[in-house]
């Protein structure tokens, strides 16, 4: 029998994004995000939720930048490591060995192996539950030209995102169909 608490664990897989941030004193960090999810168009707004325990939260919020970067299959190890705890001491930047790129619009950098990157300007932080739900105002779109179709999907059954189901559980089902 699955436990209320654990319900979450029934909404998914769930995509996984990296989400790199700075700190006041610019340094870069980066963790990863499957709490994340589009909730406008016009004008183009991105979710996630964090806890407001996490150093990722901390930068968020006082700089009020961030970027969502979609990783690939083969990107795992480094997402894992991106999701583990945070260390004042070496950037997870450098310990998952990521490459980055200045953004265009926001301070933190971009992921150069990730083929889709969202600049984003936090509109607005809401508490809810154990965790907040920052809102971003997407500002720029980087995204490779051979992993979007002719309509800008995103070519998933190339891309192959890590999907989360729960811990370290991910899936990678990528058959795609048009009804």
């Amino acid at each position: 029998m699955i436990k209320l608490e654990d319900f979450h664990r029934l909404v998914s897989p769930r995509p996984v994004a990296l989400v790199t941030t700075v700190d006041e004193k610019g340094r870069e960090d980066v963790s990863t995000f499957s709490w994340i999810t589009p909730v406008s168009f016009d004008p183009p707004l991105i979710a996630l939720a964090i806890g407001p325990n996490k150093h990722s939260y901390w930068n968020i919020t006082r700089i009020n930048e961030f970027v969502v970067n979609i990783p690939t299959e083969k990107m795992i190890d480094k997402v894992w490591i991106a999701g583990g705890p945070w260390d004042p001491k070496k950037s997870k930047i450098e310990k998952a060995k990521l490459k980055t790129k200045p953004a265009e619009k926001v301070r933190p950098p971009l992921l150069s192996e990730c083929p889709v990157n969202l600049e984003c300007i936090v509109e607005t932080a809401r508490k809810a539950g154990d965790h907040v739900i920052v809102i971003g105002r997407v500002v720029k779109v980087h995204a490779k030209d051979d992993i979007v179709d002719d309509r800008g999907n995103l070519k998933v059954d190339v891309v192959r995102p890590p999907l989360h189901v729960a811990d370290n559980l991910f899936a990678f089902p990528y058959v795609t169909k048009t009804v």
